[in-house]
């Protein structure tokens, strides 16, 4: 009764170990070998038949170890296999997710800088449309001025004509000063509208003097008009001439600045256009690696937590297996205490058996 109280307190103690949910050990039941053991002790069964009990539950042990080790190997291939895909998926994300938000922010980036540009473009392009119109209306009122500043030229040189026509007559008999004195208005109106008064003043003078002396003019006074008259022709035709080829040099310079202008609007017009295509892609751009990034982030999410859950049952696998092999090792201790103690019970009373034969045999000698 010692050995079974003994028995029943080393139950006790593995009982009162903790146990982790998924042990193996739960399919045996101690106390049952534990009564079996008590049975047979209490029947004086052999020690072989009460070691073979205990040896059963044993091997029982060792072939459900062996098992669940072949079950933990598999597990631990399948989460070593597991880790390595989700580990290879989240970084494979974890890249597309920096390269996409890089390509991203170099895709805002240069949208804000391309859209600033066009609107420098775009100020320039009104600024030299501004700048053409008036080239043009100044082209236009220069041009019309032009006429009118050509024509009073011409009048001013028929002027001369007839006034060289006059004094013809004059000179021949035929004429008379009243017509000098017409024509000396026409010319002087055509001098204010040139600007060459200086110029027509002598002939004025001479004009004057004409009609001072009238009835008694002489040829060579008549001559020196009509030399004055030539020389006025001539100052007046050059001073034409120069206006004619300063309006000339104008023109080739209103020319010259139009076609520098037309250059630069077709050259802000093929920027403007370019900068907008530009645009459009940059847009596709931002729209793509937005989506993009967007997609790795929700992969990365979804592979880092099916990682951690992957990691965290693995975990669970490790632990239920260090905890049932824990605990079929303190089966196998407690089998083997059994053992000691069944032998050494069994060793004991065969020393008092043999201690008690001994005396009967010696009172029987007796």
């Amino acid at each position: 009764m010692k050995l079974i109280a003994t028995l029943l307190v080393v139950l006790v103690c593995v009982s009162a170990a903790p146990r982790n949910p998924f042990d193996y050990s739960k399919k045996r039941s101690l106390t049952a070998v534990m009564a079996e053991v008590e049975a047979k002790l209490n029947n004086k069964s052999p020690l072989d038949a009460i070691l073979n009990v205990l040896r059963d539950f044993r091997d029982a042990v060792n072939t459900e170890q062996v098992n669940h080790d072949e079950i933990y190997n598999t597990q631990q291939a399948e989460c070593a296999s597991e880790n390595e895909f989700r580990s290879r998926q989240v970084q494979d994300a974890q890249t597309v997710l920096r390269d996409s938000t890089a390509a991203l922010n170099v895709c805002n980036t240069s949208k804000i800088r391309t859209t600033n540009i066009q609107e420098v473009n775009q100020q320039q392009y009104q600024s030299a449309q501004e700048h053409m119109a008036t080239v043009l209306n100044t082209a236009e009122t220069e041009a019309g001025y032009f006429k009118r500043r050509g024509r009073d030229y011409e009048d001013a040189l028929h002027a001369i004509d007839e006034a060289q026509d006059i004094l013809a007559t004059i000179y021949s008999g035929s004429g008379s000063f009243a017509e000098i004195s017409r024509v000396s208005k026409s010319m002087l109106q055509t001098a204010f509208n040139i600007k060459e008064t200086a110029k027509f003043a002598p002939i004025f003078y001479a004009f004057a003097q004409l009609a001072a002396q009238e009835g008694q003019l002489d040829e060579s006074a008549l001559e020196r008009v009509a030399q004055l008259l030539d020389t006025l022709r001539s100052n007046i035709q050059e001073a034409y001439n120069d206006y004619t080829t300063s309006n000339a040099a104008s023109v080739a310079a209103f020319n010259d600045q139009k076609e520098r202008l037309g250059q630069t609007i077709a050259r802000l017009e093929a920027q403007n256009e370019r900068l907008q295509n530009k645009l459009t892609n940059l847009v596709q751009c931002i729209g793509t690696q937005s989506a993009i990034a967007q997609t790795a982030s929700g992969k990365l999410q979804r592979n880092q937590q099916l990682w951690d859950q992957a990691q965290t049952l693995c975990s669970t696998f490790a632990n239920e297996y260090n905890y049932a092999t824990q605990a079929r090792r303190n089966e196998l201790q407690l089998v083997a205490q059994l053992e000691e103690m069944v032998a050494e019970r069994f060793d004991q009373v065969e020393d008092e058996n043999h201690e008690r034969n001994q005396r009967l045999a010696s009172q029987v000698d007796y």
